[in-house]
């Protein structure tokens, strides 16, 4: 197997600029770029900082690094299912937002500029936590010997996108629009 198994790819649904109204449509492919078939888990409730597999976005603005904060609520962490792991065979991808049980990453499904100018967005996946209680949420786990059978096969990586660079056009939002922002 190769030393890093996975490859994961973010890239725009769009070249054209965009309008500051709206988030940017995404496209994610995770990627087994080794040899052998592997197992991975898709984006779950809680994937983005509260449990393993995590799928982390990293934004820069025309000012700096973006912050971003999400609605209560999004945080809600089920237990890890069987049918929660994927299995790739050499050099096939899946979409990790698509799915039964997979969730879109919250930072990109609700990600909306503070200024217009060029951006820089890079993905994360870290799949490196050994310990499965990391993993299996906050709820039941059903069937956990086979859950926890499953996770031994998933590759311990903590890889990253290559940049994607766009740039958001128009005015500035007014004050009054509900804004996401940390």
């Amino acid at each position: 197997m190769a030393d890093v198994p996975l490859q994961i790819e973010l890239s725009p649904a769009t070249e054209e600029p965009q309008p500051f109204v709206e988030p940017p449509p995404w496209s994610v492919r995770v990627t087994n770029i080794s040899t052998e078939p592997i197992w991975i888990v898709g984006v779950l409730p809680g994937s983005e900082g509260l449990r393993y597999p995590l799928y982390l976005v990293e934004i820069e603005g025309p000012s700096g690094p973006v912050e971003l904060r999400f609605p209560e609520g999004l945080d809600m962490v089920r237990g890890l299912r069987p049918e929660d792991f994927v299995r790739l065979a050499p050099g096939e991808s899946f979409d990790p937002q698509q799915g039964p049980g997979f969730v879109p990453i919250q930072s990109l499904a609700w990600f909306k500029p503070r200024e217009p100018g060029r951006y820089r967005v890079r993905l994360r996946l870290d799949t490196t936590a050994e310990d499965p209680r990391l993993w299996m949420g906050h709820t039941y786990v059903r069937d956990r010997r086979r859950v926890e059978q499953l996770l031994r096969l998933v590759p311990r990586v903590d890889i990253r996108s290559d940049p994607v660079e766009f740039e958001f056009e128009g005015e500035e939002p007014t004050p009054d629009l509900p804004i996401l922002w940390g």
